[in-house]
């Protein structure tokens, strides 16, 4: 998205805030919604509404397009999805009216990250898609990228982690020729999950430290604690619990901050797993619920089946299996209704209409150039016919005028000159041989 005013850091930002007024005021608050974009989502929402109510009065559908958009990631963010589409829903009507077709992708992207979150693949993959085929028409590579990391995503949540690590490597790939860092941290992040998955412990490890590095660098406190989680995950299962329950606070800590409750939940849930596995039940049970309980405030089923699944665990390890079983059968039962064949089926239906949309896109470019080709071909043989003209010393007799050519025979002028080129020559008498050959002809006439 393009930058609305002159970079400056947020402490000027701030600074400059309290003395301006009508269209200026509202420019540097849009520029204060981006940059607390990924420091703390709260701060976004609180210049973001500043922003639309000052835009009731001054119109400037390019100011409210920016904040519309940073309002839907940072409502995203905090877990209020509902709020999260409405306010991507009123940026897609404002780009569906000004054409900006590099707005438009990212409101698209971010609606469908909205929707992966709230578990609704076949939706979040649609709009991903619309997504994609507009970067990839406008041949912007980060945006590319940033969507094979989320259809990545939606590949591990539905079991195909082999593509799921596919798209991931293809986005690091761009990522790491553009040098877009930010990005990059993601899917380092991203991969990491995947090796982890399959027992590659030290190269989960390795990724994972990498994505923190990155954003320790940026100063992205939202992807910090994501890194946390995820390093503190993998130490869980090498069986060193307090440095992963040391991981698992120090990431809670910075959620609390950033308002960032969908990530609370899960490092709540691991927290609970962990004191579990050192046989603290009661402390286990008391985070996991705490992970249930905002669950059910943001009513996202994803969340909800994940402490659901964490909690069974929890009360099996403890021995009331009775219990473990109730909570068995709450997480079956969703995450049943969650993952239906209906969802595999749209998602595999649209993947395959994309890449046969892309193969198609790409044969009729490629038969366009050769149609073009062909006409070039055909002109400049044209031009070249056209341009058959003689040139260098030619060897004419002094007398009849014939010329010699190449192979040292004698021809008529005419001759010579229609071999090699387009002219042809219609005979007449000039007025001087008139009068030589046909005197008799030029005094009847005068």
């Amino acid at each position: 998205m393009a930058e609305i005013s002159e970079k400056k850091d947020n402490e000027t930002l701030l600074k400059e805030l309290p003395g301006t007024s009508g269209q200026d005021r509202i420019r540097i608050l849009a520029d204060l919604t981006v940059a607390f974009r990924e420091i703390n989502p709260a701060k976004t929402i609180e210049f973001g509404k500043q922003g639309l109510e000052l835009l009731q009065d001054i119109e400037d559908k390019k100011l409210e397009s920016v904040i519309l958009n940073e309002l839907c990631w940072a409502y995203h963010c905090i877990g209020e999805y509902q709020t999260a589409l409405e306010y991507g829903f009123r940026e897609l009507n404002i780009t569906d009216k000004t054409g900006n077709d590099s707005n438009k992708s990212t409101t698209l992207n971010r609606i469908g990250a909205t929707y992966l979150r709230m578990a609704e693949f076949d939706q979040a993959l649609d709009y991903f898609m619309q997504s994609l085929k507009i970067h990839e028409n406008i041949g912007d590579e980060q945006g590319i990228a940033a969507l094979y990391n989320n259809i990545g995503i939606i590949c591990g949540r539905i079991g195909d982690e082999k593509k799921a690590l596919d798209y991931y490597n293809r986005a690091i790939r761009t990522l790491e020729n553009i040098d877009d860092k930010s990005n990059l941290a993601i899917s380092y992040n991203n991969a990491g999950g995947i090796y982890r998955n399959s027992g590659e412990y030290q190269k989960a490890f390795e990724y994972h430290k990498k994505a923190l590095e990155i954003r320790e660098q940026l100063g992205e406190n939202r992807g910090v604690a994501h890194s946390i989680i995820n390093i503190g995950i993998l130490l869980t299962d090498l069986n060193d619990y307090d440095k992963s329950l040391e991981y698992f606070f120090r990431a809670l800590e910075i959620e609390r901050e950033t308002g960032d409750r969908h990530a609370t939940v899960e490092t709540l849930r691991n927290i609970g797993l962990t004191y579990a596995l050192t046989d603290q039940f009661a402390e286990a049970l008391d985070y996991a619920g705490q992970g249930l309980a905002i669950a059910e405030e943001l009513d996202v089923p994803f969340l909800r089946k994940n402490c659901f699944e964490t909690i069974s665990t929890i009360l099996e390890q403890k021995g009331d299996f009775r219990e473990a079983l109730k909570y068995y059968n709450m997480f079956k039962e969703l995450n049943d209704e969650i993952f239906t064949e209906e969802s595999s089926k749209k998602y595999n239906e649209l993947q395959v209409s994309y890449d046969t949309e892309k193969k198609e896109r790409e044969n009729e470019i490629y038969r366009l150039k050769n149609i073009e080709l062909v006409k070039a071909n055909e002109k400049l043989t044209k031009a070249l016919a056209e341009v058959n003209m003689l040139s260098g010393l030619l060897p004419i007799c002094a007398s009849c005028k014939k010329i010699r050519d190449d192979s040292g025979y004698w021809q008529q002028i005419e001759e010579y000159i229609s071999k090699r080129s387009d002219a042809q020559f219609s005979h007449g008498l000039c007025p001087e041989c008139m009068k030589k050959l046909y005197p008799e002809y030029v005094n009847h006439k005068n």
